[in-house]
């Protein structure tokens, strides 16, 4: 019973998997260059990240009001060329 409410909690998840925050430099790196790369650049910038990890972070900084602006138009433009190599 004590294990099940512990595992119900995320205490024994949060052992299981890494848990890294994201470090300053590393906040100012993707504002500075979300706007101009897709996904997939991003992810070779950060290399240690997943995708759905750098995805959640720009939900966050959208939410919070750190990012306004969109994605520029050649940025767009090169996502669906890279979509349509995958498929």
């Amino acid at each position: 019973m004590v294990f099940y409410q512990k595992f119900m909690k995320g205490e024994v998840l949060n052992k299981m998997r890494r848990i890294k925050g994201w470090s300053y430099s590393e906040e100012k790196r993707l504002l500075d260059n979300y706007n101009v790369l897709t996904i997939k650049e991003l992810k070779n910038l950060f290399p240690e990240r997943s995708i759905e990890s750098i995805n959640n972070k720009i939900k966050r900084l959208k939410k919070s009001g750190k990012i306004k602006n969109g994605k520029l138009s050649e940025t767009i433009q090169r996502s669906y060329f890279q979509r349509k190599k995958e498929i």
